[in-house]
């Protein structure tokens, strides 16, 4: 398998994915916080997408370069700047070799990326090769604030996982075999000699979703562990999931913002 492209996703990405408003801008000052004091550092963002996170650092005017495999992605990213414009962008596989001389970036981030990679220890390789000497890299996941309740439409994709599984198709699906756990990244980033840790960067709300809402989302297969699926099981199992939300949910419409917090392992070498 290759990368995953999320060409098709353009047209949704963003009503499905986007952040409240202030949340990149305050991702963004997290994230300098590692480049305290130094002058002019040049940031790398693997996977930039639509640039959900990576406008507030153009439009700040940081020496910024974003890289995605989807160009239809990127293409979403110039209209949300007040110049219209975004030159520092390159339609790059990340799991395949960066297109940047060695030594030329003060710190990499990738944002809810690492779950998409087939060969992520060869992006790490990569990373480390355009890395400076001490430079961090940050491999950043969101995930539910610690004791924090499943919100209603979770409940929907523990629902999803059980119908397929009784369909024959199991619940870790084609993506889900190549996730990666942060205990896993981190011994492997600690057998390349970096030092490594796992750092919560910034807790944030998460835009109101309902139980219908996603059920929607599902149908109309916004997720792209549910590409692969053939037609005519995906239509079988929006069915059941249709007949469970409307004979077993309880409250069907109701919207939830759940707490989440972005959470990254921190790594450098040198």
């Amino acid at each position: 398998m290759t990368t995953v492209n999320y060409d098709r996703a353009v047209t949704y990405y963003d009503e499905t994915r986007a952040f409240r408003s202030g949340v990149a801008e305050r991702y963004r000052q997290a994230v300098l916080h590692y480049l305290a004091g130094q002058d002019s550092p040049r940031i790398l963002e693997l996977a930039i997408g639509t640039g959900l996170i990576g406008a507030s650092f153009f439009a700040a005017g940081d020496s910024y370069v974003g890289v995605d495999i989807s160009r239809g992605m990127m293409g979403r990213i110039a209209p949300k700047l007040d110049n219209g414009k975004a030159a520092d962008l390159a339609q790059v596989d990340i799991a395949r070799r960066l297109p940047f001389a060695d030594d030329c970036f003060d710190l990499v981030h990738a944002v809810r990326v690492f779950h998409l990679l087939d060969d992520w220890q060869r992006c790490i390789q990569e990373v480390r090769r355009v890395l400076k000497s001490g430079g961090h890299l940050l491999i950043v996941r969101n995930a539910p604030l610690d004791n924090e309740a499943q919100p209603p439409w979770a409940v929907v994709h523990s629902k999803w996982d059980e119908i397929l599984a009784n369909l024959g198709v199991g619940v870790e699906g084609i993506r889900h075999g190549i996730f990666r756990t942060d205990e896993m990244m981190m011994e492997h980033l600690h057998s390349t000699g970096a030092a490594a840790q796992l750092v919560d960067l910034l807790p944030y709300t998460e835009r109101a979703v309902s139980p219908r809402m996603m059920v929607e989302r599902r149908r109309q297969k916004m997720f792209s562990s549910d590409w692969h699926l053939p037609a005519d099981l995906h239509a079988r199992a929006v069915q059941q999931l249709n007949r469970w939300l409307e004979r077993e949910c309880a409250e069907p419409d109701e919207m939830h913002a759940q707490a989440m917090v972005f959470r990254a392992i921190v790594a450098r070498w040198g």
